[in-house]
């Protein structure tokens, strides 16, 4: 269900998920905690995603820990927009290369890639 699950930003490069464990499962009860990591250096991003077992838990949670301090750091926290993907979806991509384009494409390119790109083109144009 919507409402669940919190990002919750700008944690320590040195907390847990044992430590957001402690902090956040006074509120309710915690179904998954998970702490994304760069794929490269294996450290981690710099914020988390925890679950709860009820909406409700996760709404007093959001209010009670936003702007909580925990190992120096002041959390941001926010209702997830969506469910975490598992690994094997964060790996997803199609086989077929995409219609029509040569761009090496066999996924798609961002919106903001596609601004950026435009963006480029008229200041070269000089508009």
């Amino acid at each position: 269900p919507p409402g669940v699950s919190l990002l919750v930003r700008n944690i320590s490069t040195q907390i847990t998920s044992a430590d957001l464990q402690a902090a956040f499962g006074r509120i309710g009860e915690i179904k998954d905690v998970y702490i994304p990591l760069d794929y490269h250096s294996k450290q981690p991003k710099g914020f988390a995603f925890i679950e709860y077992a009820t909406q409700d838990q996760a709404r007093n949670a959001k209010d009670e820990m936003n702007r909580f301090q925990i190992k120096g750091r002041e959390l941001e926290v926010v209702f997830a927009q969506e469910k975490r993907k598992t690994p094997g979806e964060m790996r997803v991509r199609t086989d077929s290369p995409s219609e029509g384009r040569s761009d090496g494409g066999g996924f798609e390119r961002s919106s903001s890639f596609e601004r950026h790109r435009r963006r480029e083109d008229e200041r070269r144009r000089g508009w």
